[in-house]
């Protein structure tokens, strides 16, 4: 039996997530005069880690677990390892109830791993991307597709993507670069943001993609929405988040409770696959915006990518009262 039309495809790499806190006081940090901070300690010392743990993940997984949980039926295709760590990632993704049909092992590499220290509730991510083969696999067309970070060597795959979504115009296309991807650079995403529907950066990440600075925001949606997305999305940290539709710009600020923040890894994710949800689910884009914030908030008051992220009716709620 075929499985359900998935609502949403995440395309992707995916890891497992080592998280270390560490205790106020045992790393030094210096910020320096552009604003960025430096975290630095004595080489050969034993660095006290008051809290441990593990956690699937990855940028596509992120998005694939927080639409689950706002109720989307989704599906997920990434390029693995073939080891314990992808036993875990299928098994829990499968207890999602999310489809792994295209969860590809590839023999005698291990699956990526992130270690990652999160001290004064900021993450420092050192990362390993195996070499993976991504191409076109024969998944049940979903409503959504959401194309986001993968390794070196994206470039084919993406070719045969924009094929796909040439041929099938009905698909809503949500793109949310990684690493790889904007370290390429604009010539090389340029195809792809000519078939995107729904682009969502981060300030920085918009300042690097255009080569541009400016307190501008509206300038900033312009200029990207020359490149072909239809609907972009700038988020700004603490200064919450805009989108605009081509004839309008939209201001959300951000969402915050009393709790301490305890961890950033994961907000951009939740805010993204929150955001797409919503849109999915026909909401305004000023709702949209206020599920990504609300979303975003929820995850980053605990430690890691997924534990934080809250359900479609808890996000209506709280979205009712801001």
């Amino acid at each position: 039996m075929k499985p359900e039309q998935a609502d949403i495809l995440t395309i992707g790499d995916c890891s497992i997530d080592l998280f270390m806190r560490i205790a106020d006081g045992s790393m030094q940090e210096e910020r320096e005069a552009d604003g960025q901070t430096k975290v630095f300690f004595y080489h050969g010392s034993k660095i006290p880690v008051e809290d441990f743990e593990t956690s699937i993940a990855g940028n596509s997984l992120n998005v694939a677990v927080a639409a689950t949980i706002l109720g989307l039926k989704t599906a997920i295709y990434t390029e693995t390892g073939r080891d314990e760590n992808t036993v875990r990632l299928i098994r829990e993704l499968k207890d999602l109830k999310i489809n792994t049909e295209h969860v590809i092992q590839n023999e005698n590499t291990p699956t990526d791993v992130h270690t990652i220290i999160v001290f004064n509730a900021e993450r420092t991510i050192f990362s390993y991307h195996g070499k993976r083969a991504y191409k076109m696999q024969n998944w049940e067309k979903p409503k959504c597709v959401y194309y986001t970070s993968i390794g070196k060597g994206f470039e084919k795959f993406q070719e045969q993507l924009i094929e796909y979504l040439n041929n099938n115009q009905d698909i809503l296309v949500a793109f949310n670069p990684g690493t790889f991807q904007m370290k390429a650079g604009l010539i090389d995403l340029k195809p792809f943001l000519k078939v995107t529907h729904v682009l969502i950066l981060n300030k920085e990440e918009v300042e690097s993609l255009l080569g541009i600075k400016t307190n501008d925001l509206e300038e900033y949606h312009k200029e990207l929405q020359k490149l072909g997305p239809k609907l972009t999305v700038i988020t700004d940290a603490e200064n919450g988040a805009s989108a605009s539709d081509g004839t309008k710009t939209y201001d959300q600020p951000a969402y915050t409770d009393p709790r301490p923040v305890l961890d950033m890894t994961g907000a951009g994710d939740a805010f993204a696959a929150s955001f797409v949800a919503a849109i999915l689910y026909g909401k305004t884009i000023e709702t949209a915006l206020k599920w990504g914030v609300i979303n975003a908030n929820n995850q980053i008051k605990e430690i890691g990518a997924i534990k934080g992220l809250l359900d479609k009716k808890s996000i209506e709620q709280i979205a009712e009262k801001i």
